[in-house]
């Protein structure tokens, strides 16, 4: 058998199947919309409030100590620098050393905002699991072959999608006992807010 023969019986062989191969059955998931309406989201929330005024509190002692330190050397600079003894290169090294207590400060505000960050991702993860459970219990029970989330790195997943794209967000929604008509968390709180005497007249 010749090289030429071999190739167009493989290659007959790779695409006869695919030719009556069934069509992929795929779904999506908004995974925003069943977060924000299931009840242990409002328990992170609250976590999140709380821990979001601890570290601010601390953020704020660090920067007022390092402003304290900052506005002292600052004050010792200013008195040095209009001395006759101060060399260019003394000057640098505390100019270097206020720059140094600046970028502490700013720091100190970027390191609180990351450690929020961090502590969002793992409240989160539970709930985030419950939803993964869910939809992979849901694509088992109807057949399909791949569902996609319609955000992914805060970015569209979607350019184009046709009307065989199958929207699975209800149905996880039921499958985790959550009623779809629910609205979401901060619709929840103005919905319950109490009205203010007077309001309306």
């Amino acid at each position: 058998m010749t090289l030429r023969p071999f190739l167009l019986v493989a290659l007959v062989a790779v695409l006869v199947p695919a030719a009556f191969a069934q069509p992929m059955k795929v779904g999506f998931v908004d995974t925003d919309q069943i977060v924000i309406r299931m009840p242990a989201f409002a328990t992170v929330q609250q976590q999140l409030q709380q821990q979001q005024v601890a570290v601010s509190q601390r953020v704020r002692v660090v920067q007022d100590s390092l402003r304290g330190v900052f506005n002292t050397q600052l004050e010792e600079y200013q008195t040095f620098d209009q001395s006759p003894l101060a060399t260019d290169a003394a000057r640098q090294e505390r100019q270097q050393e206020l720059l140094a207590l600046q970028n502490d400060i700013e720091q100190a505000e970027v390191q609180g905002l990351q450690y929020l960050s961090y502590a969002e991702a793992r409240l989160l993860q539970p709930v985030l699991n419950q939803i993964d459970e869910a939809i992979q219990a849901e694509a088992e029970a109807g057949s399909y072959d791949l569902v996609l989330p319609t955000v992914a790195n805060n970015a569209p997943v979607f350019l184009y999608r046709s009307d065989r794209i199958e929207d699975l967000t209800v149905a996880i929604m039921t499958r985790l006992g959550i009623d779809p008509n629910t609205p979401p968390l901060g619709q929840q709180q103005q919905q319950g807010a109490p009205v203010a005497p007077g309001a309306g007249q």
